[in-house]
């Protein structure tokens, strides 16, 4: 009888050297397999197929299972390539999986509102999209940076877009809001 668990990881890894094939099919094939098999192994090989500017059935594809993937472990692998500057170009696209997504990225809030605040309007109504959908929990340190880094912004004039501030502000008010909920809750464990 064959070990699954031998199964299970030689499989992505096998898969792997696929998604480098010069064959579109065979590529497909790997990033369907993955959809059983996907951890936090296969994140950094697919960002960088997608970053190569594949053909818009893998590029489908490559959406779709990085907004299926299920194992948490995912998060911390997504989020590297997301911070990774080899990667930028991805970083809208990323955005909107993390949104799709339901894995929890909230831990990464104030990721966002720097994406957010460097990136233009698009990127702005993209990054406060996803913040809007975080749930209540966001830890009080993430909240401080978020609004720390709002608050440079702000005191700033560069690359600023009054379109632009009016997401900002919503972001903050987002921000306040979270804020204020985390004081009540404190209020009710004492």
């Amino acid at each position: 009888m064959p070990d699954s668990t031998k199964t299970k990881t030689t499989k992505p890894s096998a898969a792997l050297g696929d998604l480098k094939s010069a064959k579109s099919d065979k590529i497909l094939a790997a990033l369907k397999s993955f959809h059983t098999t996907g951890n936090a192994s296969i994140v950094l090989p697919i960002l960088e197929l997608w970053k190569n500017n594949p053909s818009v059935e893998i590029e489908k594809e490559i959406e779709f299972l990085l907004i299926s993937l299920k194992d948490s472990s995912t998060i911390q692998s997504l989020m590297e390539g997301y911070r990774n500057d080899d990667f930028r170009v991805l970083k809208r696209n990323l955005t909107v999986v993390f949104w799709n997504s339901k894995l929890d990225f909230s831990q990464y809030l104030s990721d966002f509102v720097l994406f957010a605040i460097e990136g233009d309007f698009q990127d702005t109504f993209e990054a406060l999209t996803l913040i809007e959908q975080f749930e209540t929990g966001l830890s009080e340190s993430s909240i401080m940076e978020s609004q720390l880094l709002l608050k440079e912004y702000f005191g700033s004039n560069e690359n600023r877009s009054e379109q632009k501030d009016l997401l900002l502000a919503d972001i903050a008010l987002f921000l306040k809001k979270s804020e204020d909920e985390a004081d009540l809750d404190d209020l009710y464990l004492e």
